[in-house]
């Protein structure tokens, strides 16, 4: 059997563990609500133009191709860079292919959209739901995270642009919502 203070510094390592645990997840949802970096400073680094020129140079629809994508959307760091993985990833999943290539053309999608809702800003957002598919399971945090960026804005127009979005995407509730909170700034 183990002596009575090995097992005290058991439980300190554990609560150890457990406050890093907490203070980490509290820090991802800080960021999740932090306003993203504005759009003019934002810039594509040289790690990824570089893969995406590796991008544009393997064979097209290849799984080489495919996986720099991949690697690109892990990268990507905000808006700006989002949006050039989605344009780069365009033609490179073949929609008449098996399940698998299929499988890493909505990974990339499911990875760009959950960055996209945590680094991009209103414009970007509502741009990308415009150009590409959203999974209908991540529309409704994708539209409640454009009405947490438009709070800031007065705007009725951006305002509808979030309603033209929300009922794009299905969610016909925040749509209402979004068309009355512009008319509401638009003194109607």
């Amino acid at each position: 059997m183990y002596p009575p203070s090995m097992w005290k510094r058991f439980r300190g390592a554990a609560v150890v563990v457990l406050v890093a645990w907490n203070l980490a997840s509290c820090s991802t949802g800080e960021k999740k609500a932090a306003a993203p970096v504005p759009e003019a400073k934002q810039v594509v680094r040289e790690a990824l133009k570089e893969l995406y020129l590796a991008a544009s140079l393997a064979a097209p629809q290849s799984p080489a191709q495919q996986k720099v994508i991949r690697r690109m959307a892990e990268k990507a760091s905000n808006g700006k860079e989002l949006m050039l993985v989605m344009r780069a990833a365009v033609g490179v999943f073949p929609t008449d292919t098996g399940w698998q290539e299929q499988d890493a053309e909505s990974q990339v999608r499911s990875i760009v959209t959950a960055k996209m809702m945590e680094l991009g800003t209103l414009d970007q957002m509502i741009e990308y739901a415009t150009q590409y598919f959203i999974d209908p399971g991540s529309a409704r945090p994708f539209v409640q995270r454009m009405f947490q960026l438009g709070n800031e804005n007065s705007d009725p127009r951006e305002w509808y642009l979030i309603r033209a979005t929300a009922f794009r995407l299905k969610v016909g509730d925040l749509g209402r919502d979004a068309q009355a909170r512009g008319d509401r700034l638009a003194g109607r």
